[in-house]
């Protein structure tokens, strides 16, 4: 076999092991999230076609896959995890963590499980909220993103540009969970109601300050009782609260003189200067 022939078998050769190679070596596989899911408790089963409520905890988990290792089978991920309504708005502050591990021989198929437990807000309105899992690798440099949905089935209370009440309704007792269809007492029996106060202005860091005070009136217009500060609301929650509610309730005497009332109930906004004022009649008999 002469030089040039020797060159070529080599050179062939070299190609076809190079090929075999190749074939043989696994393909890198790309960083993924996989696996989202939201359950009712840390660990607990998934949920399919729940709705969440306000003030309710939905336990997210995902696992992460393609991640690269060293030659000491050395991993280093972090993650960022955000869960956002259905405008876009942070329902808490993201989670952000990191995962520096060494794997051992039987760790070969592990892949990492990331997990947040998002808190409902208690005033979060119905629509559909979304988490976003950004995960970046460390060593290589990939980045890989993910996004969940979840449902909520919380109360819509319609917006105001300005300070407003709605849906002022009467109770007989503090529990119930039907008002009355009409707001007729006794003498000696217990006035409940219960509103909503919406239209105030948010300041700083989704701060509110609200308070509200009321004045019972006789049918002819004289005052039978009042309470001018009742309750005041003041909060800087994370989460932008849209509405509140309020409360109030009156004792009757045994000897409480039949007739028609109104109660004129005063709402302050004193963060963007605002009041505004609702009148509910209601019979003693």
């Amino acid at each position: 076999m002469n030089s040039r022939n020797s060159r070529k078998w080599l050179i062939g050769l070299l190609w076809i092991e190079a090929a075999r190679i190749l074939s043989a070596a696994p393909a890198d596989n790309k960083l993924a999230v996989v696996k989202l899911a939201f359950a009712q408790s840390e660990d607990g089963p998934a949920v399919v076609n729940y709705d969440f409520a306000p003030g309710e905890s939905a336990f997210f988990s995902c696992r992460v896959e393609g991640y690269s290792k060293s030659d000491k089978e050395e991993i280093s991920l972090s993650y960022q995890i955000q869960a956002q309504d259905a405008q876009g708005i942070l329902l808490q502050p993201a989670t952000k963590n990191k995962i520096d591990a060494t794997l051992a021989p039987e760790d070969k198929d592990w892949r990492p499980k990331l997990r947040d437990a998002i808190v409902v807000p208690p005033m979060a309105p119905s629509g559909e909220y979304h988490v976003l899992v950004t995960v970046k690798d460390e060593r290589s440099g990939a980045t890989a993103e993910a996004r969940a949905t979840f449902t909520v089935q919380g109360r819509n209370v319609p917006p105001s540009d300005t300070l407003v009440v709605r849906n002022f309704r009467f109770f007989r007792n503090e529990d119930d969970a039907s008002p009355l269809k009409v707001a007729a007492f006794r003498p000696g029996d217990s006035l409940w109601a219960r509103f909503l106060m919406t239209g105030y202005k948010l300041g700083e860091g989704n701060t509110f300050d609200i308070e509200y005070g009321l004045v019972v009136l006789r049918a002819d217009g004289s005052t039978a009782y009042a309470q001018p500060h009742a309750a005041s609301l003041k909060e800087q929650p994370f989460y932008p609260q849209r509405y509140q509610p309020g409360a109030l309730s009156l004792n009757f005497p045994k000897d409480q003189p039949v007739g028609q009332y109104t109660i004129v109930l005063t709402v302050h906004d004193n963060v963007g200067g605002q009041t505004t004022e609702a009148r509910e009649t209601f019979s003693v008999e």
